[in-house]
This record gives structure tokens, sequence and C-alpha cells, in this order.
């Protein structure tokens, strides 16, 4: 079930009904977001019953900036009323459809997959990071980016936190991971390679 959201209290009432759902900000002036859009549209004819409802951003203009959003596509995953999980950049279906088995029900004996809350700071002109990037990717593993190029506060706070002015640098669950340390990723992820 995909459905647009209208306005602010038409997202309020979505955000009071459902204890799951995925919320997309998309915009027409954006190809990536066009092209996710349809994304979207085919994981929810696949996943019926996941809720999942988009926002657009250009005309919508009040609901993601509650949230830090400033680039789309971009997709929230709400839980309790509460954004539980970002994901940025274009997707695929098959990436969305694992965050769903990653994220907790409520029936869940808690036996499932852990998710984890990851966090890979970046610059443009970084090749590492792309690699970071492209190996969480691979790995179906949602991850938050943040350029520290533009926002020098991430950056300073990632130098107070790691000693490191060097990217990538990717934060798991509060441990912070210096390059593309492909084992340390593995471990802390529980990624098995075969």
């Amino acid at each position: 079930m995909l459905e647009f959201i209208k306005d602010t209290q038409h997202f309020e009432e979505v955000k009071n009904k459902e204890e799951f759902f995925m919320l997309m900000f998309y915009s027409n002036s954006s190809q990536k977001s066009l092209e996710a859009l349809e994304v979207m549209k085919k994981f929810s004819e696949d996943n019926p019953k996941v809720p999942v409802y988009v926002v657009n951003a250009s005309e919508i203009r009040d609901i993601h900036p509650q949230y830090g959003i400033k680039v789309v596509p971009s997709v929230i995953l709400f839980k309790d009323k509460e954004p539980w999980q970002f994901v940025f950049g274009l997707q695929s279906k098959e990436y969305y459809e694992k965050l769903l088995v990653v994220a907790p029900s409520k029936a869940s004996d808690g036996k499932g997959q852990k998710a984890h809350r990851v966090t890979v700071y970046t610059t443009p002109s970084c090749p590492w990071c792309n690699a970071t990037k492209a190996y969480l990717r691979q790995h179906n593993i949602p991850f938050r980016e943040v350029d520290v190029s533009k926002n020098p506060s991430a950056a300073a706070e990632l130098v107070r936190r790691s000693g490191q002015r060097g990217v990538p640098q990717t934060d798991i669950d509060g441990t912070i991971v210096v390059g593309f340390d492909k084992a340390k990723l593995n471990r802390l992820l529980g990624i098995t390679e075969q």
C-alpha cells in the first residue's frame, strides 16, 4: 500500500495510526527521486502489508526539516511513532526488503538479525569512502552518510571522537572504524564472507 501524504495534518494522522511504516521524501525536479519513487512503488506492490507513505518535499515543505532531511530521495522507517532508520539516496527494492528483515516486529523473539546504527563520514573526493559505501550496500547494510566537507560541526565531532581527520570513518553503534577496514567492519556488523 503506497499513499501520498497530502499535508502535515495527514502525516500526523498517519504517525498516530501506524506502529510501523516507511516514509519517502522525493521531488519532481530530481531524476534520482523519480527513479526512487518507481522503486518504492514496486516495493509496495510486492510488500502490500507494509505501509508506505510518500511526501513530495517540493510541495510539502514542513515535514522533512523536522527530521533533518536535506537531500532527496530519502526514506525514514518509523517504529512506534519515532524515526527508527534513515536511508539516503537511490536504493533497490531488495535493499528496502532487507530493512524489513532487520526491523524489529512486535512478535519478535529478539533472536533476529540485529539492526545496527551505521553512519559513514565522507567527502566527495574520497575513493575509499565510495568503497566503504559500496561494501555496505553489497551486504545490504542500511547507513546514513554525512559529508564532513559540508558539515564542519560533524568534522569537529569526528576529530574529537577518533582523533583522526581522514575519511572514511564509519560509526557502528558508537564504535568508530577509521578507513576502509573490511575486517573490522565485518566483525562489528556480523558480516561473514564466503
